[in-house]
């Protein structure tokens, strides 16, 4: 032995160094896991931050355990308000019980957990009965430590972890596990509250987005901040600007969208735009120090109601107006009967002054002329009995043009005909029927009395779908003006001269269609051109 090693071992030198380097070590490693231990802290932290799923957040939190614990499996059972579930397990192929699994409240080793805010520790020598032994050794776990999940002072569910070799820990591991727990806790927490913060905020959207009506939230500058489906086809400037738009459909009444603006109240008006009514409505949308931040307009398409109800205003006019003229009718009938009968019995005299001749002769004309206008006021009333059978809409076009090519013709206007050959039959009156398409050409002849510099038409088209047959029939005369479309329906309304309509053709043809259970509809889409359409169920439909 060399001198150096003698004295080294006599004065007890060699074995200070190696108590030394062993403490150092141990220190050293002590050190590392307190390092391991605050990353861990922090990825959990982390993941929180960036918005990781628990499931993610169950992952990393694993991986970095195991680089200083034996932990092979890592599980949360949460409350959900009722009863204690298994929610989140890691690998997610290590579970014996499935997932959403309620544990009971008795001889369970997590209720236990979750009741008492006690942790707990699971050896494999274990010879106690409760809920999870079976799972424990099915998953070959040696040992599984417990920690209450709490959170704000409540606890919200149990942190597993699991090893599949004995295992144990000290002071200093117990506190860093409850830390641990803790930390997730939170998480878990917050990731709650943020998925109910989105879901509510997302069916929020889906409710918006699915509303059939315009929402629109505007700055009070006038930019569309969002909008919703419905408002998506709602005319906009370059700039995103609705304000040009409001002003332009609020020309008849006050501007909604400015009164909100001024008086930081919801203001209602009615809109029209595009031979469209809309109900608008704009409600103020503050921010916490009352000041205006955007107004919310509501915007609802009330055409179809607005039709309705001047439908039925119509037919309220159409049913007084009605009793009235079938009054009327019959009241003037029978006399009207005498002097036209008493006016030919003069006419046909051989000894007649022929000076009185034509007086007669334009007694008898207008005693006629009033006859037709009797009869329409009576078929106006309803009050003559008509029996439906079934028909084709163009065998009462082809005996309307009968009666009509004449004139038509007469006066250089060109007719186009084009009737479907595979037109279905219909359930209704032929004569009616024809007296409908009997007004709608003689309306469209004098429709086109006034024109010059451009040829003169009328297009008479039959066609159908799955539910009507349709007669339609287009001029290109003058039109019919915007203020007096919604006019021409009532009865004694004429644009004709004098003497040269009685008002009653299109009343009397809307009748009829009407009792046929279908509709007349007009269309002036410009100064040159406009079509009525007769629609009429099918056969088919009415059966």
């Amino acid at each position: 032995m060399k001198k150096q090693d003698m004295i080294e071992l006599l004065t007890g030198v060699r074995s200070s160094k190696q108590n030394y380097y062993t403490e150092l070590k141990t220190t050293v490693e002590e050190l590392k896991k307190r390092n391991s231990q605050l990353e861990i802290m922090n990825e959990v932290m982390r993941s929180f931050n960036i918005n990781m799923s628990v499931q993610e957040m169950l992952e990393n939190t694993l991986k970095k355990l195991q680089s200083i614990y034996p932990i092979k499996r890592v599980s949360l059972a949460l409350f959900d308000g009722y009863e204690l579930r298994l929610s989140y397990i890691f690998p997610e192929d290590s579970f014996y019980l499935k997932k959403e699994t309620s544990f009971p409240k008795e001889h369970s080793l997590y209720n236990d957990v979750f009741v008492t805010g006690r942790e707990r520790i699971y050896q494999q020598d274990d010879d106690s009965d409760f809920f999870e032994k079976e799972a424990f050794q099915h998953l070959h776990l040696h040992s599984v430590f417990l920690f209450p999940l709490t959170s704000r002072g409540k606890i919200i569910g149990v942190l597993s972890l699991g090893s599949l070799v004995p295992f144990s820990y000290d002071e200093k591991d117990q506190a860093f596990f409850l830390h641990l727990a803790g930390q997730i806790a939170v998480c878990v927490e917050n990731a709650r509250l943020y998925e109910e913060v989105f879901a509510s905020k997302q069916q929020w959207e889906e409710t918006f987005r699915a509303v059939s009506d315009a929402i629109l939230v505007i700055s009070p500058n006038g930019t569309v901040l969002s909008k919703n489906d419905a408002a998506s086809s709602w005319p906009l400037d370059s700039h995103g600007d609705i304000r040009p738009f409001i002003k332009e459909a609020a020309r008849s009444s006050r501007n909604p969208f400015e009164e909100t603006i001024k008086f930081k109240k919801p203001h209602y008006a009615e809109l029209r735009l595009q031979n469209k009514f809309y109900d608008c409505s704009c409600y103020p949308l503050f921010v916490e120090d009352s000041t205006l931040h955007a107004v919310i307009l509501y915007i609802k398409d009330v055409t179809e109601k607005r039709q309705m109800e001047a439908q039925l205003l119509h037919s309220g006019q159409l049913a007084a107006i009605g009793e009235m003229a079938a009054g009327v009718a019959h009241e003037l009938n029978n006399p009207l009967t005498a002097i036209i009968g008493n006016t030919q019995l003069l006419l046909r005299m051989n000894d007649i002054n022929e000076k009185i001749r034509p007086l007669l002769d334009d007694i008898d004309l207008c005693g006629k002329r009033c006859r037709t206008i009797i009869r329409s006021l009576l078929a106006f009333s309803r009050q003559e009995e008509f029996s439906f059978k079934p028909c084709s809409l163009n065998q009462s076009v082809e005996e309307a043009l009968s009666l009509t090519r004449r004139q038509i013709e007469k006066q250089n206007i060109q007719l186009d005909i084009n009737l479907s050959s595979s037109l279905p039959l219909i359930n209704g009156n032929l004569q009616q029927l024809s007296q409908v398409a009997v007004n709608l050409l003689i309306n469209a002849k004098d429709a086109l009395q006034d024109v010059k510099g451009r040829k003169r038409k009328i297009i008479v088209e039959t066609k159908s779908d799955h539910h009507s047959a349709f007669l339609t029939v287009t001029d290109n005369g003058t039109g019919i003006a915007p203020e007096i479309i919604n006019d021409i329906f009532h009865p004694f309304f004429t644009t004709k001269a004098a003497n040269s309509g009685t008002g009653l053709g299109l009343p009397v043809s809307f009748g009829i269609a009407k009792s046929h259970g279908g509709r007349l509809l007009v269309e002036s889409s410009n100064s040159y051109q406009t079509t009525f359409t007769l629609a009429i169920p099918l056969l088919s439909e009415r059966l």
